[in-house]
């Protein structure tokens, strides 16, 4: 007679126990299916609304050339996560290719880093900025790469350090907003970053809440989501309060 005690050594169908202090959290089969296909659902509409939409809406040279950036960077993102989550489905439970899927997790993480840099990018160069914002333009490519570093150094040693280099590298070149002439659209730039936020509590649920991962894919498909509209709608085309220079 069990007399209603649970063994705790028991898994579950949809979620595994918490990790515990340096371990790595094994995902459950369903979860790794979830982790793939929440973002592998972004590959197609990112390439879409990149290439038919905002290419064809760019204004002179250099939008041009923010938006390719923007475009790869975006897609990039989605794409080394379905990669890495697809290599992690098919191989994890066998213990196979375990180099692989290590360099493959740290590229996936690298992408998030290249991504929040793409994402400032258009509107620390396409709106007048203060002093923090002309330098903030190259300075978010510069803490990119040190991310990255510290990725290929330290991947998966201190993750409470991680997320933090996340956070403070994704919020920081916003102070650059209060020294904009125009701060049209900037309310949307804020709701995807509140969507990010948001996710950040999920990817810290794993083993407490099933497909907590797959969840913070889906608030960051909804922060991309505000952002790129945000840019399609409010930095494309002729602007009359930020002119474009010639290139």
């Amino acid at each position: 007679m069990s007399c209603g005690i649970v063994d705790p050594d028991i898994k579950f169908s949809y979620k595994n126990r918490r990790a515990g202090k340096g371990e790595a959290y094994e995902p459950t089969q369903h979860e790794h299916v979830a982790n793939t296909i929440s973002h592998a659902i972004g590959i197609g509409p990112s390439f879409i609304i990149f290439y038919f939409y905002m290419l064809n809406e760019a204004h002179r040279e250099l939008q041009h050339i923010l938006m390719v950036i923007y475009g790869i960077f975006t897609t990039t993102l989605f794409i080394s996560s379905t990669v890495y989550h697809l290599f992690e489905l098919l191989y994890r439970s066998r213990n196979l290719h375990r180099k692989l899927r290590y360099y493959l997790h740290i590229c996936d993480r690298a992408s998030i880093y290249l991504f929040i840099a793409a994402s400032y990018t258009p509107w620390l160069t396409l709106r007048h900025c203060g002093y923090p914002g002309l330098n903030l333009k190259w300075m978010i490519w510069v803490f990119a790469i040190l991310g990255i570093l510290y990725q290929y150094n330290f991947h998966e040693k201190y993750k409470t350090i991680e997320i933090i280099l996340y956070i403070l590298i994704a919020a920081g070149p916003s102070i650059a907003i209060f020294s904009m002439n125009d701060r049209s659209g900037l309310d949307m730039m804020i709701i995807g970053g509140m969507a990010y936020a948001i996710g950040v509590i999920f990817f810290k649920l794993d083993g407490i809440l099933a497909f907590a991962h797959a969840i913070w894919h889906i608030f960051v498909l909804i922060g991309a989501s505000f952002h790129t509209y945000a840019v399609y709608a409010f930095l494309l085309g002729p602007d009359k309060n930020n002119p474009v220079p010639d290139v």
